[in-house]
C-alpha cells in the first residue's frame, strides 16, 4: 500500500512539460504505462521549448528525403563527425550516434502532425545546412495534443523538490509542493523521468526561462545519481546587455551570426577582434570561441560601458538588413521586426543609422548533466533523464540545433525504457522517508528567523559571474568553490520564507530553488577547477590550451552529501552510421 494518502500510484512519473518530457510521457503511455506529467508551470505554456525560435539539426540527405531543401552531399555520418568535433571529442559517442540517426524520424512525425518549417539554416560548426527552422511553441502544442491523445495525465503548477527512493535504493516516486494549495504531495512511481531542463538561472544574465535553476541536477544527485561534465556551460554570445528589461535577449545574435549575416564584432577601439581568435571564420565562428573572445576583450580593457563589446552592421547596405526577415526564419522573424513578442523596430532603426549595439554572452545551455546509459537510465535504478538535464551527448560544446535533436530523440527513447522498466514491480516509499522529505520541504516555513533566499541567490550569481563564467582561472575558482561550500553547509539550512502563507508562496519556492542553484554552482566550480586545461566552452587563462591527459569526462558522485570529482575515460566510439540511401524528391 502507499506510504501516505497524499501519494497516488502511477507507472511512470515525468518531471517537466517541455518537448523532452512530453515525448517521454507519450511514448510511455503508448507502451501501456500509466503516466503523469508534473510541471512547475503549465503544460503547453512553459519550459525552455516554448522559447525556441530556432532550429532542429538533421543531416541534409534526410532533410531532402522529407521533402525539404536538404543538401544531399551531407550524411548522418558527417553529422555525427561534426557533433563530436564540436564537442572536442569528449561526447558520449553512443548518445551522439543515437541522436543523429534518430532525429530524422522524429522530424518526420512532427511534419506529418502539421509542424511548419520556416527555412533551412547553416550554423557555425556544421559543414552543411542542417538547421530546420521551427517555432518551439508550435512544436509544444503538437506534442501536448499527442500526449493527451495517448492518455497522459497532467499536474500543472506542481514544484517537484525530491526524488523519493525506496529501501532498496531504487527510484520510487516524486515529492513536491502543489503550488495552488501549498500542500506537500507527490506520486509513487516505478519509473521517474527527469526532463527538467538546465540550470541557467545560476547565472545573472541568461537566455533561459526563470524556472531553470538546476532542480533536476540536485534531485538526481541527492537520490544517488552521478553528474557528468558540469563545467561545460554554453554561453550564447551577442545578447543584449542594456536596457535591463532586454538583458539576455539574443536578438542581435539572430540578425547577425546565427542567420549568417556578416555583422562585425568590434571592441572599444573599433577593431574586429575576432581576427585574434578565429581569423578564418571571424564572426561566423562557433559559440564557445565567440563567447570566450568577447569576454577576454572586456577583461583586457577593450570592452564597452556596460561590460560588453559592440556588434555593427554599418558596413552593410541597408537593404541587406531589410531583406533579412524575408529569407531567414519567416515568419519567426517578422517584417516589422517583432521577434518573440518584443518590438525591435526602434533598435533596428538605430542600427540602420549606423549605431553599434553593445552585446555580451549570456548563459544559455548546459552540456553537462545527469550521467545516463544509452536509454537514459541513471545509476539509480528507475531514475531516467532526457533533454538538457541529461549530460554527455554534446561533450564540451553544443552545435546550434543539436538541443532540439537531443530532446526529440532522447524523449522517446527514455519514455520507452521507463515504460519497459515499469512492467516490473517497483519500490514503495517508506513512511519515514516521506516524513523526512516533508519536514525538509517545510523547513523554510517553520523557521522564524534566518536568511532571505534572494540574498543567497544573489551571492551565488555574483560568484558564477566573477569566477565560473566564460573565462576562468584556478585561484578564482578555488575561492568561489570554498564560498559556495560555505553557503551550502552553513546558510542553506537557515533559509527562511518571508511569508508563512502556503499558496503561491514565492519566498518559500525561492528558498527551495536556492538549494538547486547552489548545488549547480558548486558542481560547475568543482569540475572547472579539476579540469586544468581549456576545451570547448571551458576556458582557463592559467591553462589556455587543450591537454590530452584531460580528454576525459568529469564525473561527480556524492560522498556524505557533497560532490566528489573524478575523471573517467570517454566511452569507445560507436561504429559510423550507415549512409542514408539517397532518393530523388
Amino acid at each position: 500500500m502507499s506510504a501516505h494518502p497524499a501519494l497516488k500510484r502511477v507507472d511512470v512519473a515525468v518531471l517537466g512539460s517541455g518537448a523532452a518530457g512530453l515525448l517521454a510521457a507519450t511514448e510511455a503511455a503508448i507502451q501501456g504505462a500509466s503516466v503523469v506529467v508534473l510541471t512547475k508551470g503549465q503544460v503547453g505554456r512553459s519550459g525552455a521549448t516554448a522559447t525556441i525560435t530556432g532550429d532542429i539539426s538533421v543531416d541534409g540527405s534526410t532533410i531532402k528525403r522529407l521533402g525539404l531543401a536538404g543538401d544531399t552531399a551531407d550524411s548522418i555520418e558527417r553529422f555525427y563527425e561534426d557533433t563530436l568535433a564540436g564537442g572536442a571529442n569528449i561526447n558520449d559517442p553512443i548518445l551522439a550516434q543515437a541522436m543523429v540517426e534518430g532525429v530524422g524520424a522524429e522530424l518526420g512525425l512532427l511534419l506529418d502532425a502539421g509542424l511548419k518549417v520556416a527555412g533551412i539554416g547553416h550554423a557555425p560548426g556544421h559543414r552543411h545546412p542542417r538547421g530546420v527552422l521551427v517555432s518551439g511553441m508550435q512544436m509544444l502544442q503538437i506534442l501536448t495534443r499527442n500526449a493527451m491523445k495517448a492518455g497522459v495525465r497532467f499536474r500543472d503548477e506542481f514544484y517537484a523538490t525530491d526524488i523519493l527512493v525506496g529501501a532498496d535504493g531504487t527510484a520510487a516516486g516524486i515529492a513536491g509542493i502543489d503550488l495552488r494549495s501549498g500542500i506537500p504531495s507527490g506520486v509513487e512511481a516505478t519509473s521517474v523521468v527527469l526532463a527538467t531542463g538546465g540550470g541557467a538561472m545560476s547565472y545573472p544574465i541568461t537566455t533561459a526561462p526563470e524556472e531553470l535553476v538546476g532542480d533536476g541536477y540536485r534531485m538526481a544527485f541527492e537520490a544517488g545519481a552521478e553528474l557528468i561534465d558540469m563545467e561545460m556551460v554554453q554561453f550564447l554570445p551577442c545578447c543584449l546587455v542594456d536596457p535591463p528589461l532586454w538583458r539576455g535577449i539574443q536578438f542581435p545574435w539572430i540578425i547577425g551570426p546565427q542567420s549568417g549575416t556578416r555583422a562585425w564584432l568590434l571592441n572599444r577601439y573599433g577593431e574586429r577582434f575576432m581576427a585574434r581568435y578565429d581569423p578564418e571564420r571571424m564572426e561566423i565562428s562557433t559559440r564557445d570561441i565567440i563567447s570566450i573572445a568577447c569576454v577576454r576583450e572586456v577583461l583586457e580593457g577593450r570592452g564597452g560601458p556596460n561590460g560588453g563589446v559592440f556588434m555593427s552592421w554599418a558596413h552593410l547596405p541597408r537593404d541587406i538588413l531589410d531583406f533579412l526577415p524575408q529569407w531567414y526564419g519567416k515568419p519567426l522573424l517578422h517584417a516589422n521586426w517583432t521577434w518573440e513578442g518584443f518590438d525591435f523596430a526602434p533598435l533596428v532603426e538605430r542600427i540602420r543609422q549606423g549605431y553599434a549595439v553593445e552585446v555580451a554572452p549570456a548563459s544559455h545551455f548546459h552540456m553537462g548533466g545527469v550521467r545516463t546509459d544509452a536509454v537514459g537510465e541513471s545509476r539509480v535504478p528507475g531514475l531516467f533523464a532526457c533533454g538538457e538535464v541529461a549530460g554527455g551527448v554534446h561533450g564540451a560544446n553544443r552545435l546550434s540545433g543539436n538541443a532540439c535533436s537531443q530532446f526529440l530523440v532522447q524523449g522517446r527513447r527514455t519514455g520507452r525504457a521507463a515504460a519497459i522498466r515499469a512492467r516490473a514491480s517497483g519500490a514503495w516509499v517508506p513512511p519515514d522517508v516521506w516524513g523526512n522529505v516533508v519536514e525538509r520541504i517545510e523547513r523554510p516555513l517553520a523557521l522564524r528567523q534566518g536568511i532571505a533566499p534572494h540574498e543567497v541567490r544573489s551571492r551565488i550569481q555574483a560568484l558564477t559571474k566573477s569566477a565560473v563564467n566564460v573565462v576562468r582561472n584556478g585561484d578564482d575558482l578555488a575561492a568561489a568553490l570554498e564560498e559556495i561550500r560555505t553557503i551550502r553547509t552553513q546558510e542553506l539550512p537557515r533559509l527562511v520564507s518571508p511569508s508563512t502563507d502556503r499558496p503561491y508562496n514565492r519566498g518559500w519556492i525561492d528558498a527551495l530553488e536556492t538549494r538547486s542553484a547552489a548545488l549547480t554552482a558548486e558542481s560547475i566550480a568543482l569540475s572547472a577547477l579539476s579540469r586544468r586545461e581549456s576545451r570547448g566552452a571551458h576556458f582557463r587563462t592559467d591553462f589556455p590550451a587543450p591537454d590530452a591527459q584531460f580528454a576525459s569526462n568529469s564525473v561527480l558522485s556524492s560522498v556524505d552529501g557533497a560532490p566528489v570529482h573524478r575523471f573517467v575515460p570517454v566511452q569507445g566510439r560507436a561504429q559510423p552510421a550507415a549512409p542514408v540511401v539517397k532518393t530523388v524528391a
